[in-house]
């Protein structure tokens, strides 16, 4: 976790053992003005994706937060011996504009298992914010890849947005499939949303969110895992948006990508 600041950056790293699978960031503050720009899987010194990182950003006025950052990893044995998990991590970035989009596909042969976004903003001192990042979902059910989105705020600032999706693979000794739950918000001034995990052996292995409204003064504060106090599991996904000066009501959409054994 990053500590209080006006510009919060983190990361978090998966211990030894563990496929990095998705993650994801909670800006803390409880003001407007600080919300996210970047919650990303990223690299380790050897280039494997391991950790996940985030950053928050406030404009107008200052609004020193804390930012929580969480990593999302997988880890299968079969009879005691742990299963090899490939992990494959495709992007895209898009054209330097003030209304930045974009979406990256999943390669073929993989298991799309979360994803994540970069605001990769050109001014220091205005205002271009994460408004979407969330899981593209193909004709059967399954991810096919991941959009994100930014936009300015207040001032001009230009910024390119880079997409990320993460695919994993097994070999033939253990068949696993992903599948996307998610939950939509009413419509209000602060909108959060949280989508819960169906009973079941299905674990959380990633999720995103997505903005409701296309107005200008919306922007991603959170998109993170919930987890549960007694036992530590992952039991859902969170998602929150802030809303700058007087913004109409308007909805979140959160999604939870589970993972489970075919």
């Amino acid at each position: 976790m990053a500590t209080r600041a006006t510009g919060p950056t983190a990361q978090v790293w998966l211990p030894p053992g563990f496929t990095l699978t998705g993650g994801g960031a909670y800006d803390m503050g409880r003001g407007t003005s600080n919300t996210l720009t970047a919650c990303y899987p990223t690299r380790n010194q050897s280039g494997v994706y391991t950790g996940w990182a985030a950053a928050g950003r406030d404009f107008g006025l200052a609004d020193p937060v804390p930012l929580a950052v969480y990593a999302v990893g997988i880890r299968i044995t079969r009879d005691g011996e742990p299963v090899k998990i490939e992990q494959q991590v495709f992007s895209a970035t898009s054209a330097l504009v003030s209304d930045p989009g974009v979406s990256v596909k999943l390669g073929a042969g993989w298991i799309g298992t979360g994803g994540g976004a970069q605001d990769n903003y050109a001014s220091p001192v205005n205002g271009n914010m994460l408004t979407a990042s969330y899981p593209l979902i193909g004709a059967d059910g399954n991810i096919c890849g991941w959009s994100a989105s930014g936009r300015e705020h207040d001032a001009a600032d230009q910024a390119r947005v880079t997409a990320f999706v993460i695919g994993i693979r097994t070999g033939p000794e253990v068949a696993l499939e992903a599948r996307i739950v998610s939950n939509t918000s009413l419509l209000t001034g602060y909108p959060s949303a949280l989508v819960a995990v169906p009973h079941g052996n299905a674990v959380v292995a990633g999720g995103g969110a997505l903005v409701g409204e296309s107005g200008r003064n919306t922007m991603l504060s959170a998109s993170c895992p919930i987890i549960s106090s007694q036992d530590g599991r992952l039991t859902g996904w969170f998602a929150a948006r802030k809303v700058q000066k007087s913004a109409p009501p308007s909805g979140i959409t959160a999604y939870g990508v589970l993972l489970e054994a075919a």
